[in-house]
């Protein structure tokens, strides 16, 4: 009876949230056209496809856990919102969902440590086919207040993936590839 319930309440709050999320769209939309901004409401509604079918791809991927992270992570206490973008297929037999899954809270849970929660941070992730990997590249912009931990955190995360490099790293900008 408690499982259901639990079941009933997380579905309640998707639904909300998902309804806030397209009534902002929609006010921002409606917004343009009436200041008669016709190209801004344009720009708009294709980002809404963009967004859309990355979802998509996302949902298709067979990684329900992961996916579900990803699609609620800017509902929720994080100091920084994300974007992703799935570049063509990806295989999903090469990683485990759960793994996966936890992995990327942890790196999350490290990020939300070191980003200052008073500025607009943004991770910018994209996904794609690496010869028999599966190739992340975090991108974040925004202000990092202690990058070293995070820079210590990934260096001793040598037990799932199967490589992490770091071509940049400032106080403000840095890009992380992941191999799993």
């Amino acid at each position: 009876m408690m499982n259901e319930l639990l079941n009933v309440m997380n579905v309640m709050n998707v639904i909300q949230n998902t309804r806030h999320d397209w009534l902002n769209k929609i006010q921002l939309i409606k917004a343009y056209i009436s200041l008669g901004k016709l190209d801004q409401a344009e720009r708009v509604i294709n980002e809404i496809i963009l967004d859309t079918q990355n979802e998509a791809r996302l949902s298709n991927m067979k990684l329900p856990q992961f996916a579900v992270m990803l699609l609620t992570h800017n509902w929720g206490k994080y100091a920084f919102k994300i974007e992703y973008e799935i570049v063509d297929n990806v295989r999903t037999d090469l990683v485990d969902d759960a793994v996966l899954t936890n992995w990327t809270r942890s790196f999350f849970d490290e990020l939300n440590r070191c980003a200052n929660p008073l500025f607009e941070n943004h991770l910018y992730i994209t996904l794609e086919q690496f010869d028999d990997h599966i190739h992340f590249q975090f991108h974040y912009n925004g202000l990092l207040e202690n990058s070293s931990q995070l820079i210590e955190w990934l260096a001793n995360e040598k037990s799932f993936p199967n490589a992490i490099k770091i071509p940049e790293i400032t106080d403000s900008e840095m890009v992380i590839d992941v191999f799993f």
